[in-house]
């Protein structure tokens, strides 16, 4: 992959690299994720920072208990935060990378990041910008939701994932759609003995077309 084509969705990153003697060319990682495939089989090692020039990956959260929760997605020209605790002490969340389709990144070791890059403000006002729609961007979804019935919201949430199984835990899904794990287990077991859904340990089974359960429950 020419590097050209980095810098020409990052634009900063070719300015740094001609102010450094091309470091960035001469280190950055280019890979190719295929969907489905996470950035890096070991979730605990700090590779570097990933900057992507074409696809999307997913960044989720993984609690103890191995069961994950979508946090935001990062395409053409975006950025992940969560790498930077690699720089510094802080502790790291525990989060991980995953391509939702065929994707094309590299990746820039985090010794070039912190010399080169974390130094220069219009990098660092390049990253505060994206954090900035990605913070944006969360407030607005959690606005949304708020007006949204819990049942609208639980509906959501299953029908997303486009799959008659669903793996998540009451606990999970109740996180995921700003709400409390009892009330959601109520409403699922409605949705049950209705005929909608079957519940299993970990998972969520479709039986029925959820939003004729949508239209006829408002009252449930």
């Amino acid at each position: 992959m020419n590097i050209k084509e980095l810098y020409n969705v990052y634009p900063v990153l070719e300015k740094i690299d001609k102010d450094n003697n091309g470091i960035i060319a001469s280190r950055a990682i280019f890979k190719t994720l295929y969907s489905d495939e996470y950035i890096s089989n070991n979730e605990s090692s700090c590779q570097g920072v990933v900057f992507v020039i074409k696809g999307m990956i997913k960044i989720q959260k993984i609690n103890k208990d191995g069961e994950e929760t979508n946090l935001y997605n990062i395409k053409q020209g975006e950025f992940c935060h969560e790498a930077l605790s690699c720089l510094s002490t802080l502790n790291s969340l525990n989060i991980s990378g995953k391509a939702i389709q065929d994707s094309e990144i590299y990746i820039i070791p985090f010794d070039v990041v912190k010399k080169y890059l974390i130094s220069r403000n219009d990098f660092l006002m390049y990253m505060y910008e994206d954090l900035y729609k990605k913070f944006s961007s969360i407030i607005e979804n959690k606005e949304e939701r708020m007006h949204e019935s819990l049942e609208s919201r639980i509906i959501k949430f299953i029908m997303d994932r486009n799959s008659k199984v669903v793996y998540a835990t009451h606990s999970q899904l109740a996180f995921e759609i700003d709400s409390v794990r009892e009330v959601v287990s109520r409403k699922l077991k409605v949705m049950e003995r209705q005929g909608y859904i079957k519940l299993e340990r970990g998972k969520i089974i479709v039986l029925k077309n959820l939003r004729e359960f949508e239209g006829g429950n408002k009252n449930v």
